[in-house]
């Protein structure tokens, strides 16, 4: 039997409330007596199949001694969650929104993404990572390096994921004018381009493809997208990315089956892996001369 749907803010409170309820050294069971509740009930909240009221959101954040500032982020999260949305749609502009796409990775079985003018941060290289953090809080007053370097860790420990005993099987597109926008100059971009090469001979899990420039218009040319499936029944989620914020996503079951088709329709158009790795290695010629 499929499991309940799990709309997607829910998902995402139950995940960081299982997170604060670890870090806090607390069990299941002494959450549920805190709340007057079974066991149960708190597994179903942390897995995004119910939602707490207000008073049992806040009477847990106490218990769990969550700082104010963490507590207003867990408080907005809980309002989006037991929010009426038909469309199923949810724009995630809270804090830690970066840090629940990371988890939608770790859950996922598998992954699509299509990224027309960046490499997929899953697949960029610290010095890549590092040019677009500095771009990125260029407008700033102030970029202390620490700031920095903080974000560029975040992004490499969700890399992880590929290195996981049993990764998702995972799929990217990537347009042509990522692979030759020098990003950090030359030598940087040339050892992105390597490192791309370096995941599709040794992770045969992850494939590569690259849609040319060429190939004119395709479904997805507008926008980059993530797609998500998960295992036990759990509803397909899709983010896309926006120019500002962490992104929308959506769990309704046309949506996300529009997402799917547009993106086989453009995994038909893009090259085959061999030629994609070829196109691949021309780009870093290019860039090492």
């Amino acid at each position: 039997m499929n499991q309940p749907r799990r709309p997607i803010g829910r998902r995402q409170l139950g995940t960081e409330l299982r997170r604060l309820r670890i870090e806090a050294g607390k069990n299941q069971r002494e959450v549920a007596e805190v709340l007057e509740c079974d066991t149960s009930q708190i597994s179903k909240v942390e897995k995004g199949e119910r939602a707490l009221k207000v008073l049992e959101l806040t009477a847990l954040l106490n218990f769990l001694g969550v700082d104010a500032a963490k507590r207003d982020e867990i408080l907005s999260l809980g309002q989006e969650a037991r929010k009426r949305q038909p469309r199923h749609v949810y724009s995630d502009a809270l804090p830690g929104a970066f840090r629940r796409l990371g988890d939608l990775e770790e859950d996922a079985a598998e992954i699509f993404d299509s990224s027309g003018e960046l490499i997929p941060g899953l697949l960029q290289t610290p010095d890549y990572v590092r040019a677009l953090v500095r771009n990125a809080i260029s407008s700033k007053q102030s970029s202390a390096e620490d700031e920095i370097e903080a974000r560029v860790a975040f992004r490499l420990d969700r890399q992880k994921l590929l290195d996981r005993d049993d990764p998702p099987r995972m799929w990217f597109i990537i347009g042509e004018p990522a692979l030759r926008r020098p990003i950090g100059g030359d030598e940087v971009m040339a050892g992105q381009l390597r490192r791309l090469l370096a995941i599709m001979d040794d992770q045969p899990w992850i494939t590569i493809q690259v849609i040319p420039i060429m190939i004119g218009a395709h479904p997805l040319l507008s926008g980059s997208l993530t797609a998500f499936r998960f295992t036990g029944g759990a509803a397909d989620i899709v983010h896309q990315t926006t120019v500002f914020g962490s992104g929308v996503y959506t769990d309704d079951e046309n949506d996300t089956r529009d997402c799917f088709r547009a993106y086989d329709k453009l995994r038909a158009s893009a090259l085959g892996p061999q030629p994609s790795r070829e196109f691949i290695a021309e780009c870093v010629r290019e860039f090492d001369q």
